[in-house]
């Protein structure tokens, strides 16, 4: 993926951000297919006034999240709960380049049977055709985009006007596109919840830098990432061989 085009993908929505610092209303769309009944509360005639903030610091989050100029490692211990088949527990490393839209992850014995890693990408426009076969100790059906979205604690796109969203008792659920993507924001604009297409949700502690906790279930089991240690990653330090 080109530099040029992230960037201006990334810039271009910061626009969003200082028009909900102004608005005082923003109009309230349905609940995306991920809302629960126990979640769900009843829609004010009109969003509170935290949502406008809310939905700016949302914004100013994810833009910081995927800035272009971005690089860091962190290492995660893992806990991988197959429906089928024993738990497997070990540790992951990620590599994250916001320039180049790739994030190089390595796995530790016995995740997996044996340590492995690789390379996911950024896809263009966000999607994958299909979920690619990663290997990365998280629900097997998510996208390259939505891998990384898991990782780095928020979603690529950015928020459209008018945004749908859904004041709950666990928070703001936003509808970030029009599939059945979405994100739950704790009070401060935080995502702590990601769902996507194919059933998986993700369950996140926000953190500085990366989320603390990441839980991802899906119809395939469970994986569970806890964060050991995080850290700039700088161009002169390499990838450890595997």
């Amino acid at each position: 993926m080109k530099r040029g085009s992230r960037a201006r993908r990334v810039a271009g929505s910061a626009a969003v951000a200082a028009v909900f610092f102004l608005e005082g209303k923003c109009s309230s769309g349905g609940a995306p297919g991920a809302t629960t009944s126990a979640e769900a509360a009843p829609s004010p005639s009109s969003p509170s006034r935290k949502s406008p903030s809310s939905l700016a610091a949302y914004e100013a989050a994810r833009l910081k999240a995927w800035d272009p100029e971005r690089r860091f490692k962190a290492l995660f211990s893992a806990e991988v709960s197959p429906k089928i088949g024993a738990i497997g527990r070990g540790y992951l490393s990620v590599w994250w380049d916001g320039a180049s839209g790739e994030l190089a992850w390595r796995t530790s014995a016995p995740i997996a049977g044996a340590g492995r890693g690789g390379i996911v990408r950024v896809k263009e426009g966000g999607e994958d055709a299909e979920p690619p076969e990663s290997g990365l100790p998280l629900a097997a059906r998510l996208t390259s985009t939505d891998l990384v979205a898991c990782i780095l604690g928020m979603p690529e796109a950015p928020l459209r006007l008018p945004s749908s969203f859904e004041e709950t008792t666990k928070g703001l659920r936003l509808r970030i596109d029009s599939s059945k993507r979405s994100v739950l924001l704790d009070e401060n604009g935080r995502p702590i919840e990601l769902s996507f297409p194919r059933g998986e949700v993700v369950s996140l502690q926000p953190g500085e830098g990366v989320p603390r906790r990441i839980e991802a279930k899906g119809p395939g089991g469970r994986a569970i990432l806890t964060l050991e240690s995080y850290a700039p990653w700088p161009t002169s330090d390499p990838i450890p061989p595997l």
